[in-house]
């Protein structure tokens, strides 16, 4: 079944936002008499978030390499560091500055995110499932501070990884849209992440690649599930006002980095696409009316909540042809109708002729 045909069933509309870094601002003076080294932390504020996103409020821990700048010897190994009040970080064993000598920090979160055995200075073998965020910074060539304006080290964190929201809605009041499951098909789900080499600080829609964290070798394309009904309750009738496809907040939502394919034409075998499982009745009788006799095979899967069918959709937007990390993609889904769900139309009508019988009648 051709794409061009596939999109005709719903109107989608996309926008996306880079996250941007929270203020520091309230960060507390902190002394550089001691040699202590020191960490505060901020990661990217989303004005639009789930309860999975890491951000600078609800970032509690993270873990810390440091090497040695002069000749790259391990100083600091996966150090974990826990919030303990506004802004103030704590790990233990602490570790002191060394003597004319700078250090390379990389950190993550969330915890143990890197296999035994690896650091980040390696590839690191990534599994996504989509419901865990992942975050990384990276501070080089720090030295032992002079004032307390400097005391701690400060990580700016940025996404490693894409996330995607799916608003589901519909226009037209004659028609009773049903909703049962909602799923990403295509989707690389292992890969290798690579930390930069430049500082993470700064604005990363402007930032030079050196300071952005690179995927390779992907593989495991999977399906990734942002909602399933699983009880008649559970299923999403739309109105016209969009709702998150992800309604408890237990769906899929973040994705590594990748293309989004698209092929004119085929089965998506290839592709990574957004199936929509679904069901439209007359609003007025509660006849059903999608899917129908004229819905192709593609589009009709076995069994169902309610017998319903299959709406593809092509992931690509507009302005762009792949995720990427730190970015939020919000796809609109409108869903007014179907090709195959035609009108009862009324031809020109014809009225029969009187059918002339003629005889006599005598008195």
């Amino acid at each position: 079944m051709r794409h061009s045909k596939i999109l005709m069933l719903a109107s989608v509309g996309l926008t996306f936002c880079l996250a941007s870094c929270s203020s520091e601002k309230d960060d507390p003076v902190a002394t550089a008499a001691d040699n202590v080294i020191r960490f505060t932390a901020a990661s990217p504020q989303s004005q639009q978030r789930a309860a999975a996103d890491i951000t600078t409020s609800n970032l509690n821990q993270f873990f810390v390499y440091g090497y040695l700048a002069s000749n790259g010897s391990l100083y600091m190994s996966d150090v974990e560091v826990n919030k303990t009040g506004t802004n103030l970080w704590e790990y233990s064993p602490v570790k002191y500055w060394p003597t004319g000598d700078a250090i390379n920090f990389y950190a993550y979160a969330p915890a143990k995110m890197l296999p035994p055995g690896l650091t980040p200075l390696d590839p690191i073998p990534f599994t996504n499932a989509g419901m865990t965020d992942f975050i990384y910074a990276v501070a080089p060539n720090k030295s032992q501070p002079t004032s307390g304006s400097d005391a701690q080290v400060k990580f700016n964190f940025r996404h490693a990884l894409a996330k995607v929201t799916v608003m589901l809605s519909s226009e037209e009041t004659k028609l009773k849209v049903n909703v049962n499951n909602v799923t990403i098909v295509g989707a690389n789900q292992n890969g290798n992440f690579k930390f930069p080499t430049a500082s993470t600080a700064g604005n990363p829609e402007t930032a030079d690649q050196a300071s952005i964290g690179t995927w390779s070798d992907l593989s495991g394309k999977g399906i990734a599930v942002l909602h399933m009904a699983q009880r008649q309750d559970e299923i999403l009738t739309l109105t016209s006002e969009p709702i998150d496809a992800d309604t408890d907040g237990s769906g899929a939502k973040f994705f590594i980095p990748q293309e989004l394919p698209y092929k004119q034409g085929g089965d998506f075998a290839n592709e990574v696409y957004l199936v929509l499982t679904c069901a439209m009745y007359d609003s007025e009788t509660g006849a059903k009316v999608w899917p129908n006799a004229n819905t192709p095979a593609i589009n009709l899967p076995n069994g169902g909540l309610s017998g319903e069918g299959y709406i593809y959709l092509t992931l690509q937007g507009s302005s762009f042809t792949a995720w990427k990390g730190g970015y939020h993609y919000v796809y609109n889904v409108v869903i007014n109708g179907h090709q195959d769900m035609s009108q009862i139309e009324f031809g020109d009508p014809t009225v029969d002729s009187y059918v002339t019988v003629t005889t006599e009648l005598q008195p």
